[in-house]
């Protein structure tokens, strides 16, 4: 897969990449605490999972804005005040770059997430309400809202097999929630999948302790540029 593109280096795609892990451990960190999150933000992140087959980063990240959240928790957690406000986001960050990594030790595994990733119609939701003028009776449309509980399922047929546990803390209330629960799983699918592009453009854990400060200004720059 090419990692160039008009827009952005390798370097920096590596960190938009991080960026995206940040904002899904961001929001699987807001959902436990609180029990709800920006809806679109949790889509901007679990969009790449549909890029099955990408020719180049752009395909996966094409409008980099949708993670502007992600961009702005990146560049605070890379300075030492920052590290302890986001902690809790950034153990999940570490916890979904072990698994990626110990599903690369799968190909089984890969293959099941691919082939139901491909199943695009049970990904989304059915349109609940005909247009006006439509027949009620014709067969139910899809939404462009992604169906939590599908991916959800999906998580916990292959990730949660592996070894390691990401321990998501928070409201008992919340987690025992369906749709919270669903929705963190989902969140967790797809941060795995940004955490997987990350370490195959050169990303490693070590970095975020030793390269923070050139971390922070990569994630500047990337952010001067989305408004230049």
């Amino acid at each position: 897969m090419s990692t160039t593109s008009a827009s952005f280096s390798p370097w920096e795609y590596r960190n938009i990449a991080l960026a995206v892990v940040v904002q899904c451990a961001q929001l699987v960190h807001t959902l436990a605490t609180s029990g709800r999150a920006d809806a679109a933000q949790i889509k901007a992140c679990i969009a790449p999972l549909l890029m099955t087959d990408p020719d180049t980063v752009a395909d996966v990240y094409p409008d980099v804005r949708r993670f502007t959240a992600g961009l702005v928790t990146l560049q605070k957690a890379m300075d030492s005040n920052g590290m302890k406000e986001y902690a809790e986001a950034m153990k999940y960050v570490l916890g979904m770059s072990v698994l990626q990594q110990q599903l690369m030790a799968v190909p089984s595994m890969q293959n099941i997430i691919r082939q139901r990733m491909l199943q695009r119609d049970t990904l989304f939701l059915d349109v609940e309400e005909p247009e006006p003028g439509e027949n009620p009776l014709a067969p139910s449309r899809k939404s462009d809202e992604f169906d939590y509980a599908v991916l959800a399922a999906l998580y916990q047929d292959t990730i949660s097999k592996l070894t390691y546990r990401i321990h998501v803390k928070g409201s008992v209330e919340h987690l025992r929630n369906q749709r919270v629960a669903d929705q963190i799983r989902a969140l967790l699918l797809a941060g795995i999948r940004s955490a997987l592009l990350w370490h195959q453009l050169g990303g490693r854990r070590w970095h975020l302790f030793f390269y923070r400060r050139r971390i922070r200004d990569c994630v500047a720059q990337i952010r001067r540029a989305m408004i230049s």
